[in-house]
């Protein structure tokens, strides 16, 4: 590629960039990114908002700003050469000086820092070595990705330790509140005036009913959300991976859609999707789940996986926090073994279930499920659930010493005045934090919050556990 054309591709790009009209700020902690020479890379589903989000970074910095889409080059024709065609544009975007700092210069906090702001450059061959390199001589890099792989080329040979992973999900509930102009400073939610609990249960209900893409609930265009399905389908997963089987690809997502939070079977899945083999399925989920278009959900019970994580616990060094968070529930690669029986399935964004699954069957309650399943993820929490005789929709693992130890225990109930389901779902829930030794547990209902004392005697030294009852909107918030 000439750099003549890589400066028409980079030059007109960049004062959209500096624009930074109406974004909503978003609920990320990121000064401990903006801070260190370590290559941030950012990751999360087409659509969530990863370039108002880089806008939002830049801000942050002062200094040059080079903005680059690379998904507007060929990687076919990207040559080596052009990465330091690159260092040269950015250069010109230096002011009359014409050169870049050099590292003494950068690590003295120079006015004119350079910094990269790199959109999809996975795709781009070498990219992993010229980001080391940038690194190396103190310049601050920000890549953003849409396929979970692209996290794990931190972990490669050109990039570990040298790299700060940060998922980002589609809008949270709070975030979809402040693109409407409500704020909610006030953590006092019950003594909001009835009128105003009511807006904001009628935006929630929007919200659960449309999902949290930025650009879907800014213009209320709702079929945009299908708009992202296709092109995350076509980007991510049928050109990625030279899919040959398009209609049968699409069929799976479409059953796993309409069937959100139930458990299924290879052979299940590869007879409702017309796919030839099983083996086809289990690689099909697995791309679906790097775009992050569904995520995988396993069962944790007792018998073994006490073992394999609460006594663990005991002995676990300290480590990295965040970027365990950054990977929870993400790409599990667990779809090699067996038949999957012990694994749910949740859509990465609710608005696809009318978007996409138009079928789907009027399993409130499911699809609630999975609108929390997503604020798990979105607060850094590695899901599970729990079944014996009973079952608890999540059960989620701590973080820091206890990140090996089941914390928390939540059921998701819609009709929770039903007594039958009342029943169930106490049961459920107290079968968890039986287990795992919690003495307290959370069920999240459309319409009802109170506190339950239940008393426990069955088992020696058992007493009182607590069940706390909140609205789920509230708990959004």
């Amino acid at each position: 590629m000439k750099k003549s054309e890589l400066r028409r591709i980079i030059l007109p790009r960049q004062p959209s960039f500096q624009k930074h009209q109406d974004l909503i700020p978003r609920d990320l902690k990121i000064d401990c990114y903006l801070k260190g020479r370590e290559v941030v890379m950012i990751c999360g589903i087409r659509g969530c908002g990863k370039t108002s989000f880089l806008k939002q970074i830049a801000d942050r910095l002062d200094g040059i700003k080079v903005y680059i889409n690379f998904e507007a080059i060929r990687p076919e024709d990207f040559e080596p050469r052009n990465f330091q065609d690159i260092r040269d544009i950015a250069a010109e975007l230096n002011g009359s000086s014409g050169k870049e700092l050099d590292k003494k210069e950068i690590e003295e906090g120079g006015e004119k820092q350079v910094y990269y702001f790199l959109e999809e450059i996975q795709h781009i061959p070498l990219w992993e070595s010229w980001l080391n390199k940038l690194y190396e001589e103190g310049i601050k890099v920000f890549v953003t990705g849409s396929n979970s792989k692209f996290l794990n080329s931190g972990n490669g040979p050109f990039l570990t330790g040298r790299s700060k992973p940060l998922r980002i999900f589609p809008f949270s509930f709070k975030e979809y509140l402040r693109l409407k102009g409500i704020e909610m400073s006030d953590p006092d939610l019950d003594s909001l005036p009835t009128s105003r609990k009511d807006e904001i249960l009628s935006h929630f209900l929007k919200y659960f009913d449309n999902g949290g893409f930025p650009q879907v609930i800014k213009n209320e265009k709702f079929e945009l959300s299908r708009e992202y399905f296709e092109e995350i389908l076509r980007k991510e997963i049928l050109d990625r991976h030279e899919i040959p089987d398009a209609e049968g690809l699409r069929r799976l997502v479409v059953f796993l859609f309409s069937n959100v939070a139930s458990e299924y079977s290879f052979e299940t899945l590869k007879k409702v999707s017309g796919i030839e083999s099983e083996e086809t399925v289990r690689r099909y989920l697995g791309h679906l789940e790097e775009a992050f278009l569904l995520y995988r959900v396993p069962m944790l019970n007792h018998s073994q996986d006490k073992a394999d994580t609460q006594d663990k616990a005991d002995t676990q060094n300290k480590a990295d926090t965040q970027d365990k968070a950054d990977n929870r529930n993400g790409n599990r690669n667990g779809y090699e073994n067996g038949t999957a029986a012990s694994c749910k399935v949740y859509a990465g964004d609710t608005g696809f279930f009318k978007t996409v699954a138009t079928n789907y069957p009027d399993s409130l309650g499911l699809r609630f499920e999975n609108l929390v399943f997503l604020e798990l993820l979105r607060r850094g929490k590695e899901v599970f659930f729990f079944r014996d005789s009973r079952e608890c929709d999540f059960v989620v693992k701590g973080e820091g010493r206890q990140g090996q130890k089941i914390t928390e225990a939540i059921q998701v109930s819609t009709y929770f005045g039903n007594p039958a389901v009342r029943k169930r779902e106490i049961e459920g829930l107290m079968g968890a934090m039986q287990e795992y030794g919690l003495e307290e547990g959370l069920i999240l209902t459309l319409d009802d919050d109170e506190i339950l004392e239940i008393n426990m005697g069955n088992r020696a030294g058992e007493k009182w556990k607590k069940i706390m009852v909140k609205q789920v909107w509230k708990w959004m918030l």
